[in-house]
């Protein structure tokens, strides 16, 4: 039996083996090369996340490097009314030179050095004290903080956070209510002092008002008579107006070398 292919026959076939060839080309050929440039297209991609990640990474460390020269710039200033660190011999040299200075006389002079960094904390029913302890609240746990000392303290706030550490140093400023980690020391200071009651009345009212100055306690006391002997021999009591005064205080200063740095503990 002789089967007989048609010109249509032979046409269906050459369009059949034409769509075989395509189909192989495309399969062996075409069809790693896209997978080959979808690849690429996903490196291309995560490579351009990486740089946008890097660039975002170094944005922020200059971001970091100005709030760094912002804080040690405000910090001075802020610090700028306290002594610079010193031993105890150089505040020796400065109490007992203002004293003398007021025309008065030193009687003693004790002082207990710092060893480490202060915190000093505000009055605790004020109101940066009770801000503080409701942001400390929100912090540990996430309440709010209830008192009755202050209605309008005692509200809640709506924190806004920048993507701007320059920002955030700035409002982070607002709420600063301790010297912890500021540089300070502490040195406490007693000194007691002779003479004219006006002169030391006036050292009072003019320590009360040093910003690197706290007073802490004053205590007068009468001077004794005094028993003066003449040439010839003949003792005579003498009566004085002259007055003791004790003072306790705090003298701040402030080390720019350890500001930033948290406070040391004894066992440390």
């Amino acid at each position: 039996m002789e089967t007989k292919i048609t010109e249509r026959d032979k046409k269906l076939l050459y369009i059949l083996g034409f769509i075989v060839i395509v189909f192989i080309f495309g399969w062996i050929i075409m069809r790693p090369m896209f997978v080959t440039i979808k690849k690429t297209e996903k490196s291309i991609t995560a490579a351009e996340n990486l740089k946008r990640q890097n660039e975002l990474k170094v944005s922020g460390v200059r971001s970091a490097g100005t709030v760094v020269e912002r804080f040690r710039a405000d910090l001075d200033e802020s610090m700028a009314d306290y002594y610079t660190l010193m031993d105890s011999s150089e505040i020796d040299k400065l109490i007992t030179s203002y004293v003398l200075g007021k025309g008065l006389y030193a009687k003693d002079l004790v002082i207990s050095m710092p060893k480490h960094t202060v915190d000093e904390l505000p009055y605790a029913y004020s109101e940066a004290a009770i801000k503080a302890a409701r942001l400390q609240a929100i912090a540990d746990n996430g309440s709010s903080y209830d008192d009755s000392v202050s209605a309008d303290t005692a509200m809640g706030e709506v924190f806004e956070y920048s993507e701007s550490p320059l920002e955030a140093y700035t409002d982070a400023k607002k709420d600063v209510s301790s010297t912890r980690s500021a540089g300070v020391y502490c040195a406490d200071i007693k000194i007691v002092m002779t003479g004219d009651p006006d002169k030391e009345q006036a050292l009072l009212d003019e320590v009360m008002y040093m910003p690197s100055v706290r007073l802490t306690g004053f205590a007068w006391d009468d001077m004794a008579p005094v028993a003066v002997t003449d040439e010839e021999g003949v003792t005579e009591i003498v009566e004085t107006n002259d007055k003791q005064l004790t003072v306790m205080l705090n003298l701040y200063m402030y080390d720019s070398g350890s500001a930033g740095m948290a406070p040391l503990d004894d066992d440390d």
